[in-house]
This record gives structure tokens, sequence and C-alpha cells, in this order.
């Protein structure tokens, strides 16, 4: 499989990839996740990759693959919160970081939508 996803990753009209689902940053799956980023952008260094967890910044800024992500979605999903008109995102309690900018200014940058 990985392969396959490294396959699709060499064309050009792919811009990158997304983790989501489960939770990626979940204790089981980090350190698995974080290899593969970690890969992904070793090999591919101009593909973006996106992810989305139910963590706040504030509790995984200081992981390893924090510094392999271009954009990361944070925040659980919350139903009463839920908007459909939000881009990138379910629910208005979650934000949609820039994580280079965001490391470099020490405070979070938020990813804009025209990027």
């Amino acid at each position: 499989m990985v392969q396959e996803i490294f396959d699709e990753l060499e064309k050009t009209y792919i811009h990158g990839i997304t983790f989501s689902g489960g939770d990626p940053l979940y204790k089981a799956n980090v350190s698995e996740v974080t290899a593969f980023a970690k890969e992904i952008k070793e090999k591919f260094p101009h593909k973006n990759i996106w992810l989305y967890t139910g963590f706040k910044w504030e509790e995984i800024c200081n992981m390893e693959i924090v510094s392999y992500l271009d954009v990361l979605v944070d925040g659980r999903f919350e139903i009463d919160k839920k908007d459909n008109q939000l881009h990138w995102r379910g629910s208005a309690n979650q934000r949609v970081i820039d994580v280079p900018e965001t490391l470099t200014r020490g405070e979070i940058k938020l990813h804009e939508e025209n990027s």
C-alpha cells in the first residue's frame, strides 16, 4: 500500500496527502504516521501534508510529526458547532493551521483560504 501511495504522489497533478480518520495522532498510530510523514516529506518535499486530529495544537505542538506537516486541522468535531459553510473543517471550534508559519512565528497562524 505504501508503494501505491508513493506512485500516486509521483504524479504532478497530485499536490499532497491528507491524514485523517480515527485519529492519526492517537497513541497507537502516532509513531507509524510520523515515520510515514517523514518519508513522504523526504521523497516529495514539495508535496503538502495535511493532518486532521481531535487534539489541539497546544497539546501536540512539540511532537516530531509537526515538523513534517504543512497544514493541521485541530480540535474535535462538535456537532453543535457544525457549519457546512466552513472550508476544510466541519465545526467552528476547529482551526486550520499553517504549520510552517506557526513554527516560525511561535504563535498560531491560520491557513489562508486562498492558499
